[in-house]
């Protein structure tokens, strides 16, 4: 297919086993034995440790801390999804009708896309290989992070904590979904206030619900 023979220029990998690249673009939500679930638990693994190389070399004075929080944004599903977007994963990826027929594939979907294809270079070339793609094609996310993130809920602790207030609390109110496409809908609380997030997973939902909390607080004390 022309389709990919252009999505394996654009990634940097021609493969040798075809078989893992198909697999790799079959999404869970097809309900067949051989989707690309476990080359997305594999990729994930060849990310983070691919990334946490890199941070370690670019940065080597830099406390756990900090490595931390860059590599939490550089491998987030958020970003993973802007990576499958520039490959146009979406033009390619095997999914239900039901998810086909939309206009736009959500975005988790297209990060976990993204993670199977790297499981699957690395099953066909390799970690240098597999390595070699996620710098050429992380190296201008690296270059625009020039301070270190700080994630929604980490800026609420500190907020509550400069204040002398405890931590955040965040509770469950609804879980819904298929397997292959949850929603989670929480609570974060604190003494000066609640907000509620959701999100494609609890750990999304957790930072929409600290995020919009935090927004709330500033704007209740003009900050």
């Amino acid at each position: 297919m022309a389709e990919l023979d252009t999505l394996q220029e654009t990634i940097g990998h021609s493969f040798s086993d075809m078989s893992l690249l198909h697999r790799a673009l079959r999404h869970a939500s097809l309900n067949i034995d051989d989707d690309n679930e476990a080359l997305e638990f594999l990729g994930d693994r060849v990310l983070g440790l691919a990334m946490s190389q890199t941070l370690v070399t670019r940065y080597p004075s830099e406390p756990e801390g900090a490595l931390s929080r860059r590599l939490s944004q550089l491998v987030s599903g958020k970003t993973c999804a802007k990576i499958a977007k520039g490959w146009n994963l979406g033009a390619v990826l095997k999914t239900d009708s039901g998810i086909q027929n939309r206009n736009t594939l959500p975005d988790a979907i297209l990060a976990d896309a993204c993670e199977a294809i790297l499981g699957a270079v690395f099953l066909d070339a390799g970690f240098d290989k597999a390595y070699a793609v996620i710098v050429a094609h992380w190296a201008g996310l690296l270059d625009e992070q020039a301070d270190v993130p700080i994630d929604s809920k980490t800026a609420l602790q500190e907020y509550l904590a400069k204040r002398g207030h405890d931590f955040p609390t965040y509770e469950i109110i609804e879980q819904s979904g298929a397997a292959h496409a949850p929603h989670f809908l929480l609570a974060a609380k604190t003494a000066l206030g609640t907000a509620q997030g959701a999100g494609p997973s609890r750990k999304k939902a957790e930072q929409k619900a600290a995020s919009d909390l935090l927004a709330q607080l500033k704007k209740e004390h003009g900050e």
